[in-house]
């Protein structure tokens, strides 16, 4: 049924990924939450980093992102979390718990070796390495290194947000700031760094092409940047490969309790929030920008006039599809134009996961793992990647007793269709690699291919995370985010998340979120804090 005049709101937010509850989460510690409305197409916030539960006893699954950065006290993801809190919401120090190394597995030759958070690397297989093998590990903690200093002060930066792409005023002036911030000495190598890719400093520190260290820095690359060393921006990559150097945390008992305060923080200030609402349509109005939903349950259609500002946690995909009608104005803007040309030349990454149940092994530690598979050389090309698994801490409250919950995933082409047989068949070699690295027994296990992520998350063919990073569209091509009234209203719309912004990951989200939210609102997220304007 039908609503016959929309509800006005100042401000309308669509979707509850990382980016939404980033916004959400500034309307609720600036005091406009009251004013603010927002729409959720699931029953529980998270969006692509949400999760499944099966079974008795039940056990729960992170169905995307599996890890967080930025959550030491004072950094921005535990900054934004901790920031006027919900009533029951878990203390940040009780709920991040620190991967302190990534272990790197090539089953098929018995080599495992661990990258430590201090960049340092430790050979853990039974035989000695050989002098060959040394000179790589040597060679890989001078990249780590390398990549640490480089990439400290990008961090640094990111901190005071900066906004891309450039599209106002506002924006160039906050780029010069930044630029100022930046130490004398890289500003004069400051345009070196930006044109230069992974590979030329692989290169220059005689990193070879074919051999362990190049293996893990582009099993890293695909993971972080999701491109080649050829392809990845030097400071993108430096600043993918230093995450465990940064600082790589899980949360106890999944993302979950990550984003579920948000809504709660939200709602306690004054916010609606409206879970299990479809966006099916957005269309250009002459008082701002008119929404329609539909409750997935009961069936019900709603419309919402935003008169100020429209934020949507939406895909690059999402925009080029029927959701916008053939004949409304958006679609003659330049942007949109931009966006179009883009989806028709680049498509993004597909993904296979495993979700199963691992024995505890006792030779374990308690902390959360994270490992890096490497495939066997007679496997199928399709599988020819690195396989990322992450493992909860032991008394992680999400682990049935005996067993840790397990989730890996693979990065394919999302254009790869998946018979049922097929499906079996990958899922049953990716087992095998998983269980021959750990030496351990999967069981209970399910799979997901890019048309499970296409159901459950809506992304156009199941693609996961943002577009594979290249100097093109990290430096000069980034999709544009804002897009004014075209009929000239004082209404903006402003899209977030990891379509929207070159990054990848749940920080990058996050700060594209705020990026909406100082748009929206033309507020300064770090002065609202540091002048004590925030609502408790």
């Amino acid at each position: 049924m039908q609503t016959s005049t929309p509800k006005k709101l100042e401000h309308i937010i669509v979707g509850a990924g990382a980016a939404g509850c980033a916004a959400a989460k500034c309307f609720a510690i600036c005091g406009s939450a009251h004013t603010t409305l927002w729409l959720e197409q699931h029953s529980e916030p998270g969006g692509s980093a949400g999760y499944f539960a099966r079974g008795q006893p039940r056990r729960s699954f992170d169905a995307g992102a599996t890890q967080l950065i930025e959550c030491r006290e004072g950094q921005l993801q535990s900054m934004l979390y901790s920031l006027a809190p919900s009533e029951s919401q878990i203390p940040s120090a009780q709920l991040f718990e620190q991967i302190t190394s990534i272990t790197q597995h090539w089953p098929a030759d018995s080599v495992r070796i661990k990258l430590v958070a201090n960049g340092t690397c430790e050979w853990l297989s039974d035989r000695a390495p050989t002098p060959y093998e040394q000179n790589e590990l040597r060679a890989l903690e001078r990249f780590l290194s390398v990549c640490a200093a480089d990439a400290h002060w990008m961090w640094e930066l990111m901190q005071n947000i900066p906004r891309f792409p450039l599209q106002s005023l506002s924006d160039i002036l906050r780029a010069l700031g930044l630029f100022l911030k930046i130490p004398f000495r890289k500003k004069i190598v400051l345009p070196l760094l930006m044109f230069r890719s992974a590979r030329t400093v692989m290169n220059k520190l005689q990193i070879k092409n074919d051999g362990l260290a190049n293996d893990i820095i582009s099993g890293l690359l695909i993971d972080t940047t999701q491109s080649s060393p050829e392809k990845s921006p030097w400071l993108a990559a430096a600043m993918g490969v230093s995450i465990l150097n940064r600082g790589i945390f899980r949360c106890r008992g999944g993302m979950r309790n990550y984003f579920r305060p948000f809504v709660s923080s939200f709602e306690l200030r004054g916010g609606c929030y409206g879970p299990n609402q479809l966006i099916t349509q957005i269309a250009t109005h002459p008082e701002g920008f008119l929404i329609t939903s539909r409750n997935v349950r009961s069936g019900n259609i709603s419309q919402y006039l935003a008169t100020h500002s429209l934020i949507l946690n939406l895909t690059v995909w999402d925009m080029l599809s029927d959701i916008i009608p053939k004949n409304d104005p958006l679609r003659a803007t330049r942007v949109y134009k931009k966006w179009k040309k883009r989806c028709d030349n680049e498509r993004g990454w597909g993904a296979f996961a495993i979700y199963a149940l691992v024995t505890d092994n006792p030779l374990w530690t308690d902390a959360p793992q994270y490992h890096q598979v490497f495939p066997d050389s007679i496997e199928p090309d399709l599988i020819q990647s690195s396989l990322y698994v992450s493992i909860p801490s032991r008394d992680d409250p999400a682990n049935p007793t005996g067993f840790r919950v397990l989730t890996a995933t693979i990065h394919i082409d999302s254009n790869q269709q998946f018979s049922s047989e097929l499906k079996t068949q990958t899922t049953q070699l990716l087992v095998k690699r998983i269980e021959r690295a750990l030496n351990s027994t999967l069981s209970n296990v399910e799979s997901a291919t890019p048309s499970t992520y296409a159901r459950y998350t809506q992304r156009q063919h199941g693609q996961v995370g943002g577009f594979q990073l290249s100097f093109k569209n990290f430096l000069f091509l980034a999709l544009p985010s804002m897009v004014k009234h075209p009929l000239g209203k004082d209404t903006r719309l402003l899209l977030c998340g990891d379509t929207f912004f070159p990054g990848q990951g749940v920080i990058a989200c996050s700060v594209s979120g705020i990026i909406a939210f100082e748009r929206a609102c033309k507020v300064n997220f770090y002065r609202l804090i540091k002048q004590g304007k925030v609502i408790r």
